[in-house]
């Protein structure tokens, strides 16, 4: 079907849900089809629009298309936009358009909500941070506070936080192929980005689902089992033959699987502040463990696991669904929802699940500020709306966590008295028992029942003088306080492999 007719579904005021995460899955032809049709007719506006992460990684591409006045009146979104401020986030500030941030975990199970007829989605993710009613209900400008979308409420004398379901008009997803049929199978998409619970959640309200695709096969051809959304979902099919897959990159096989990437092939950080943080994040994890890595620098850690020869003794993974293999950061890419040589790659629905429920041994995340009670913030600075992504997913249900953060002379930037926002609360992680890790280039600081706490500088550094007096927030000295391991800061390797090979020998 052309896209101008499939588009044409969308009717003015109703709520359109959008897969696609980043630069992957972005139904992009499909947007921009839209977006084009309201610019020339004025239709269909006042949409609300619903997507679990924001897709499109340039300024003009993806969820920025609608920034335009009156093309949408309310937003839910995982994540908005990471840098900058265009129209779209303009539009929020000047409450042109009410809208409202909760984690992707939470998006993508208020489909499933939604999917199954559902009021909404009842779940711990979310306690005690910005999207708690007690702080400011996930509501991004005045109005979207008017419309309270989430109840902090107790059940068996547990808080818990009960989002509301939104029902879906029409969903727009993408896969790689698809038959006569409208089976749709994803073999070229480096990530699962939630196409199948927002199908079920459209169909499910008697909405429309439309696919865009770059391939057509013939009836019959397509293996079942590689069929992720059944045509019985797929009202429409719009082909894109120059389909990337994804926005910097026409096809790299490497990305799912249909090649491999010699690890000879990843570029070795050369040394840097940043380069320390990530070796030292990588001394807290295990042989054998579960890692994630989120946005920004731990992108690069599994080129440090690289560089020491441990690549293959743990797993890295990212909340968009792909598990194992390096991401696309490390390889020099500029994608993140994507990783060369991947083990698997799952639904990104099922791995938050996975996420929330504790199946992470450690989690290496970057920072944007952070203050004294070791609460952090990455999704709201200023004018700049970044969002929550899976940040709070993560960082709630994963015991150990690692947060890195490069100082440089920003440490007032980085360490301040107060977040502006609250993505992860210091006072519950110490409530559930957490470990909690803050690592930068000068020093390492632990959350402690007394708030943030230097428990290691590097060599030669006074902690006055070199760390305390350059940040904003309040952080006691450790009475024990000890150098950073020495070979964080050495131009060769660490000798991590020996160090775990040592470790192993002992524990036998």
């Amino acid at each position: 079907m052309p896209a101008e007719r499939a588009v044409a579904m969308v009717r003015p005021g109703s709520t359109l849900g959008v897969g696609g995460a980043g630069g992957v899955q972005e139904p992009d032809l499909l947007i921009e089809t839209l977006a084009r049709r309201f610019r020339e007719t004025g239709e269909p506006g006042r949409l609300t629009e619903f997507h679990a992460i924001r897709c499109g990684e340039i300024d003009g591409r993806g969820t920025s298309l609608f920034g335009a006045e009156g093309f949408v009146s309310r937003m839910y979104g995982g994540s908005f936009w990471p840098a900058g401020t265009p129209a779209l986030v303009r539009q929020i500030h000047e409450n042109r358009m009410a809208a409202w941030n909760f984690s992707i975990g939470v998006m993508y199970g208020l489909l499933e909500a939604a999917a199954a007829g559902r009021p909404g989605l009842l779940t711990e993710v979310g306690l005690d941070t910005f999207v708690d009613p007690l702080q400011s209900g996930g509501a991004l400008n005045e109005a979207a506070a008017r419309e309270p979308a989430v109840e902090r409420v107790t059940v068996g004398g547990r808080p818990m936080l009960f989002y509301r379901t939104v029902p879906i008009d029409v969903a727009f997803i993408r896969g790689t192929t698809a038959d006569p049929c409208g089976n749709v199978t994803m073999e070229e998409e480096p990530a699962n980005c939630g196409a199948l619970a927002l199908a079920q959640a459209a169909k499910a309200n008697g909405g429309r689902v439309i696919v865009q695709v770059k391939r057509l096969a013939p009836r019959g051809a397509l293996d079942p089992h590689l069929v992720r959304v059944p045509g019985i979902l797929v009202d429409a099919v719009v082909l894109s033959p120059g389909q990337r897959q994804t926005t910097h990159v026409e096809f790299d096989p490497t990305l799912v699987g249909a090649a491999r990437l010699p690890l000879e092939a990843v570029p070795i950080p050369p040394m840097s502040a940043d380069k320390v943080i990530l070796r030292r994040a990588l001394l807290e994890a295990r042989p054998g463990e579960t890692l994630a890595i989120g946005f920004g620098a731990p992108g690069f850690i599994p080129a440090i696991a690289v560089e020491e020869g441990v690549f293959d003794r743990v797993t890295f993974s990212v909340e968009h669904g792909v598990i194992g293999g390096i991401n696309g950061y490390a390889c020099g890419g500029r994608t993140f929802p994507c990783a060369h040589n991947p083990e698997a790659i799952i639904d990104a629905a099922d791995q938050l699940r996975f996420f929330a429920g504790g199946g992470l041994d450690r989690a290496f995340l970057g920072v944007g500020e952070v203050d004294g009670q070791g609460n952090v913030n990455v999704s709201r600075f200023g004018d700049r709306i970044p969002g929550a992504g899976g940040f709070i997913d993560m960082t709630q249900g994963t015991r150990d966590v690692v947060f890195c953060i490069r100082l440089g002379d920003r440490g007032r930037r980085k360490f301040v008295p107060r977040v502006e926002q609250v993505t992860f609360s210091g006072p519950r992680a110490l409530r559930e028992g957490q470990n909690i890790l803050y690592i930068t280039e000068k020093a390492v600081f632990r959350l402690r029942p007394e708030g943030l706490v230097l428990t290691e500088i590097r060599e030669g550094l006074d902690p006055r003088r070199d760390v305390l007096d350059l940040i904003g927030a309040e952080v006691r000295v450790a009475s024990d306080l000890i150098p950073m391991p020495d070979i964080c800061f050495r131009d060769a390797p660490m000798g991590l492999a020996d160090l775990w090979t040592t470790e192993e020998k002992e524990k036998t």
